[in-house]
């Protein structure tokens, strides 16, 4: 993963915020529903993250990237159907999407919408706003991937492992 050229001072706290928006830590996530390389993050980093974001040390800002890659189009449309007004609703349907992701993947826009309200009981909501931000955030900062992860100046992605992970999180909370 090239981090060289990333501008970490164009990335802003806008997005999904899990945990306490106090929290003194911050952990950045860009990603999309539909990458698999996003997924296997999201299952590694999950149970090193979890403990410290219930216990206040820690908060995950979700940054969801509407990618135009062919492939990662129906992660664009989901993302366009979490409550960012309720993150612990939001972060129980991040947690079902990347879970199911292999049911969703190949759905068209419409079944999406049906698999949506189904399955999450959700809706598309208003966050055309947040995610245009995101988007030229995103061209700001000169990140060119998902999954791209911040944790203080620290760049990475999925290759971390979860042992790496944890070192590194001892040097924040």
């Amino acid at each position: 993963m090239k981090t060289d050229s990333i501008d970490l001072t164009a990335v802003t706290t806008q997005g999904l915020v899990v945990g306490q928006p106090t929290a003194l830590n911050t952990i950045t996530e860009f990603v999309n529903l539909r990458c698999p390389f996003c997924r296997t993050w999201f299952e590694k980093a999950t149970p090193v993250l979890e403990p410290l974001i219930k216990a206040g040390k820690l908060k995950r800002i979700f940054k969801f990237w509407d990618k135009p890659k062919e492939k990662l189009r129906i992660g664009n449309v989901a993302q366009h159907y979490l409550p960012y007004e309720e993150p612990t609703q939001a972060y129980h349907a991040i947690k079902f999407l990347f879970a199911h992701q292999t049911d969703w993947q190949n759905l068209t826009p419409n079944q999406l919408a049906d698999y949506m309200n189904q399955q999450l009981q959700l809706t598309e909501q208003p966050n055309a706003t947040v995610i245009q931000q995101i988007k030229n955030e995103v061209v700001a900062a000169q990140i060119e991937t998902v999954p791209t992860i911040i944790l203080g100046q620290h760049i990475f992605d999925e290759h971390i492992s979860s042992a790496e992970l944890k070192q590194l999180l001892t040097q924040f909370v």
